[in-house]
């Protein structure tokens, strides 16, 4: 499979993939994993580096939280969701770690969240089925206020 071809749904469909079966579908090299990592509030994980900027979060072989800050995979994967009618509201707004001017929007229903300055991306995460109050909880770290 192409990766400029990858849609929203190709990515979410990668959450019934396994570890060791993520690893042979996309012939991912050693260089590209790293391991004992955290995740926001996610400790434990292993890291996949795919493409540039777009990793793969795995904990306890099950894929956790996708997290896309490359520039191309943004735009399309953000044209692509905001263009359901899922994405009229937000179930969440809260402070982004990306910068003192940016928001983090939760469709924690929808499986994604996405992190926006004026009308760009500065990244998406797709994660597994959950509430909104379980995403606070378990994976969104809250942003300090920025400071001058």
């Amino acid at each position: 499979m192409s990766t400029t071809s990858l849609k929203l749904d190709d990515y979410k469909n990668d959450f019934a993939t396994g570890y060791g079966a993520f690893i042979a579908k996309y012939n991912i090299e050693p260089r590209q994993i790293e391991k004992d990592l955290r995740y926001e509030k996610i400790a434990d994980v292993t890291r996949i580096e795919r493409l540039d900027n777009e990793f793969f979060f795995f904990k306890d072989d099950k894929l956790i939280v996708i997290y896309i800050s490359n520039e191309s995979l943004t735009t399309k994967v953000w044209a692509e969701f905001s263009n359901t009618s899922f994405a009229i509201t937000p179930e969440k707004t809260v402070r982004s770690r990306a910068g003192k001017k940016s928001n983090q929007v939760i469709f924690a229903s929808e499986e994604i969240a996405a992190s926006i300055t004026k009308d760009e991306v500065d990244f998406i995460e797709i994660f597994r089925p959950c509430t909104v109050e379980e995403y606070i909880t378990n994976i969104y770290n809250e942003v300090p206020a920025f400071i001058r």
